[in-house]
């Protein structure tokens, strides 16, 4: 019915914060490669996270 009453997963908000850091890693590569590496960093120890969640929805 409504979006805003549905409660969401761990999982889903892993996910979407893996997806988002990803996406602000490769925009900055293109100025800061440091800044990039870092946002990297951090989006691979969400996707590790999943994994060890089993979580089957994750783009590989």
């Amino acid at each position: 019915m409504f979006k805003i009453f549905e409660t969401r997963s761990k999982e889903e908000c892993l996910c979407d914060k893996y997806k988002s850091l990803m996406h602000k890693s490769y925009k900055v590569a293109l100025t800061d490669k440091e800044e990039s590496d870092r946002l990297n960093a951090r989006a691979k120890k969400i996707l590790k996270e999943l994994k060890r969640m089993r979580y089957d929805k994750i783009d590989r």
